[in-house]
């Protein structure tokens, strides 16, 4: 069912006019004696106002909506505001501030909300929004309604309310006002739930009666038979809390609902003898190397990889993890534990209760241990209900095989990447001079000393002093001297005069001193760990299509390597007498899309076996294929990806020009409906993923995997449909293969390593010396084929992705450095080693 969420009208107000906050200009509804269900919203918009009644206009369509869809009956919920007055400029801070200011006539409004909701005879009173939250809860505590949303509270908890409202449950969730396009449209479905909650809790107020049993500070003893009990579960939930140095505490659960932390330190050091930790972390390493107990964790791959390379303990029988199961069934969701507690259990917000992990002197380790053993209980609860959507949504394959890749990905992780610290130390130093130089060059030109950072200094050079016509932001309105910026100016030849002359110069050597100086900056500087590696921590649910992303490790080294430019790749080689190889899905992505749009000229370039990209260029440019150029064949490539997304020819212009390459949006709509009219399958395609995701809101990718697209229907959500399909299939094609590739027995007798994934790419090292003979390459290479490549049937077709490879001793280089193997043949990869130098 397709769900429009509308804009806010446009009602101009009088901000300077003197308001009285006690007025009443709405009136609550009139069954608050028949009610089960008390709502009390912000103070009232200009159309609540207008109508005289709390939740009219947009924002209270919207909560009719997610009533109607959960089952709450309005006529049995009462509805009022905190405020009945609309405040200037619909401002809460004329209200209270977080500072810590609040109106005069707070004390009156309080007391006149609260013995309000006194006669209400229902159990169940919601809070919608922070100002309700804020003036009847009362607390510095509970200072977030984006934190604290879709926790309950027994009214007796605050002193303020246990007499007034004895018996009553106070329930958080947002205004509804945050559903509408102009603020998070996501949140319709997070306050659904929200309130899906509140009336479980209403019909079976007993669900809040099951408290968790947190055991913090036990004795030696009391640890150990604990641990004891543990390893004999069949299923046990798991969380450390640590610092990049060393594990603070660990928890385990024995039930559900019981959980222990067990200290390692507080400060006065560590918490046991040498001998009783010692006994402690072998019981852990029991527990945790035994299949037959099922590990649940949320983000476990942290967890065990951290225990891994600290502790020198492997994980098996990993059983659950509660961020992947949430990634898959609610992608656009957040996927915090904290997000889940409040989604999937009845515990109140708690992560401000001792999240102090990176902190060097923990003040209240009570506090700090009793978090971490809620955290392990917590995810624990939310194993079955996480279970139950996989269920409901069709996803457990999906969830199954990402669960899967956590064993080559914390291979990777573990074996890291040979760094050549002394070659990247003298280019470092090269980089430095030329980025000197190109100072000076500037300086020089200017007659001024110019920071190339300083966007207040360039738009003042070139604007002002230039005197050449501003480049406007898009976004913020502002003139502008970003990358897009400077290569315009730097590419604009119409006559100047004066210092305008110089302009074009200034802005080439500007962009140029960027990249040097985020080369070096970025890259170069990057930490490696004491070995002389380069390491990464790999994130399953870091994207939305199912691609792998990474980030520097939590030891504070290493770095993104998924996008490592060639220049830094270079000093990332192969560990002595070992041969680096990078085998890729070759066109993957613009192959599935041909396929998925039936269009005859894009799959007879791939049934053709031309290079797609040349094939595309010459059709788009209405030549011959043997004249493309490489500058033709490159910008080819770039239309193809920003047609088959459905990429505008303004940003299509900016993304080239951030490369340094201008080409003005008029070319750039041209070149764009140049290829739209040569491959009309695409925009039949582009209807197709329209009408399926007004229809139904999920797609599903070419393993089955689907999708939930929960945002504003506008162009932004269509271009991210557009990709989904063939960027999930590829990133899935690629995971799967290197999960094969890593239970495949029979490989181990090469003894490879992997290193490194890279979207559409693996990158491992193989033993390899002047001595070695090329089958031996070639053999892996047949046998590493079957599980990366992949056959798809789509409306009848089949077709195959390829591969495409290159080996060297290093990542990347010049031609002597790194070869591209146009086949797997033994001949090839000979003639490829004979041109590595």
């Amino acid at each position: 069912m397709r769900i429009d969420i509308p804009d806010i009208p446009d009602k101009p107000d009088k901000p300077d006019a003197k308001v009285d906050l006690l007025r009443k200009d709405v009136f609550p509804t009139k069954n608050k004696e028949t009610a089960r269900y008390a709502i009390v919203g912000e103070a009232p918009s200009w159309m609540e106002v207008k109508e005289g009644m709390p939740f009219t206009g947009p924002a209270g369509n919207q909560l009719s909506r997610i009533m109607a869809a959960i089952g709450m009956p309005k006529h049995l919920t009462y509805m009022t505001n905190c405020c009945k007055t609309q405040l200037p400029g619909n401002n809460p801070n004329v209200l209270w501030t977080p500072k810590g200011y609040r109106c005069p006539e707070w004390g009156q409004l309080q007391r006149e909300i609260i013995q309000e909701l006194a006669s209400f005879p229902g159990k169940v009173i919601i809070l919608a929004g922070a100002t309700p939250m804020r003036m009847i809860l009362d607390t510095p505590r509970i200072d977030s309604v984006d934190k604290f949303r879709g926790s309950v509270y027994h009214t007796e908890e605050f002193p303020h309310l246990a007499e007034t409202l004895p018996g009553k449950l106070i329930c958080l969730t947002n205004h509804p006002g945050k559903t509408l396009a102009n603020a998070d449209p996501t949140s319709f479905y997070v306050i659904m739930g929200d309130l899906q909650k509140f009336v479980q809790l209403e019909e079976d107020p007993s669900l809040l009666d099951k408290p968790i049993i947190a055991h913090t500070q036990p004795s030696y003893s009391e640890a150990m038979d604990f641990l004891s009990d543990v390893s004999k579960r069949t299923e046990t939930s798991f969380d450390i809390e640590a610092t990049p140095s060393h594990v603070t505490c660990f928890a385990f659960t024995r039930e559900p609902h019981e959980a222990m932390s067990v200290p390692l330190l507080n400060n006065q050091g560590n918490y046991w003898t040498p001998q009783q930790e010692t006994d402690i972390w072998l019981m852990v390493a029991k527990i945790l190397a035994d299949p037959a107990v099922g590990k649940i964790a949320q983000n476990g791959m942290f967890d065990f990889m951290y225990i891994l390379r600290t502790m020198g303990i492997k994980t098996d029988g990993f059983l659950f993890d509660t961020m992947i199961a949430q990634h898959v069934c609610w992608t656009d969701l957040p996927k915090g534990l904290d997000f889940l507690v409040s989604v999937y259990t009845h515990y109140p917000y708690y992560k401000d209760e001792g999240k102090l992990s990176h902190l060097k002197l923990i003040k209240d380790w009570p506090s700090y241990w009793l978090y971490n053993a809620r955290d392990a209980a917590y995810t624990h609860l939310i194993y079955p209900e996480l279970q139950k959507e996989l269920t409901k949504f069709g996803a457990w394959d999906a969830y199954n095989y990402q669960m899967n890749l956590h064993k080559p990905l914390m291979e990777m992780e573990f074996n890291g990447i040979n760094f050549s610290v002394q070659e990247a130390q003298d280019e470092r130093l090269k980089l430095n001079r030329k980025a000197k130089a190109l100072q000076h060059g500037i300086n020089k030109l200017a007659k001024k000393d110019l920071n190339h950072n300083s966007s207040k200094q360039l738009i003042s050079f070139f604007y002002g002093e230039c005197d050449l016509k501003p480049y406007i932001n898009r976004t913020t309105k502002k003139p502008t001297c970003d990358a897009v910026a400077l290569s315009r100016i730097a590419k604009n030849n119409l006559p100047k005069k004066g210092l305008a002359k110089k302009a074009g110069a200034i802005a080439r050597m500007i962009t140029r001193l960027r990249k040097i100086t985020k080369l070096t900056s970025t890259y170069f500087d990057i930490a490696y760990d004491p070995d002389q590696r380069i390491r990464c921590t790999h994130k399953i649910c870091g994207t939305s299509s199912g691609r792998i992303s990474t980030e520097k490790t939590f030891f504070g080294t290493g770095a993104n390597l998924q996008n490592q430019p060639a220049a830094f790749k270079r000093f990332l080689v192969a560990d002595p007498d070992h041969l680096l190889m990078e085998i890729d899905l070759a066109k993957a992505e613009a192959h599935v899309v041909a396929y998925l749009c039936q269009d005859h000229n894009m799959m007879e370039a791939f049934e053709a076996n031309v290079d797609v990209h040349t094939f595309n260029a010459a059709k788009i440019f209405h030549i011959e294929l043997s004249e493309v150029t490489k500058t033709q064949r490159n910008l080819g490539k770039r239309v193809v990806h920003a047609s088959n997304y459905g990429m505008g020819p303004q940003t299509f212009s900016d993304n080239l020009a951030k490369d340094d390459w201008f080409v003005s949006p008029s070319e750039c709509k041209e070149l764009l409906n140049a290829y739209q009219r040569r491959f009309p399958g695409l925009k039949r395609w582009h209807k197709e993923i329209d009408d399926a995701v007004y229809r139904t809101r999920i797609l599903y990718n070419l393993y089955g995997r689907p999708k939930r697209f929960l945002g504003r229907l506008d162009t932004a959500t269509m271009r991210s449909a557009y990709s989904y399909i063939p960027q999930s299939t590829v990133a899935e094609t690629l995971n799967r293969g290197l999960i094969k590739m890593y239970d495949d027995t029979a490989l181990d007798t090469y003894k490879y390593q992997m290193l490194a994934t890279v979207h559409d790419s693996v990158l491992v090292q193989i033993p390899f010396s002047r001595d070695s003979l090329p089958t031996d390459l070639e053999s892996y290479l047949q046998c590493v084929k079957p599980h990366l490549s992949q056959t798809f049937q789509v409306k009848g077709r089949e077709f195959t992705i390829g591969l495409d490879a290159k080996i060297g001793y290093r990542w990347s280089g010049n031609k002597s450095q790194v070869v591209e193997l146009p086949n797997f043949s033994a001949a090839a990869i000979e003639n490829a080693l004979a041109s590595l130098s």
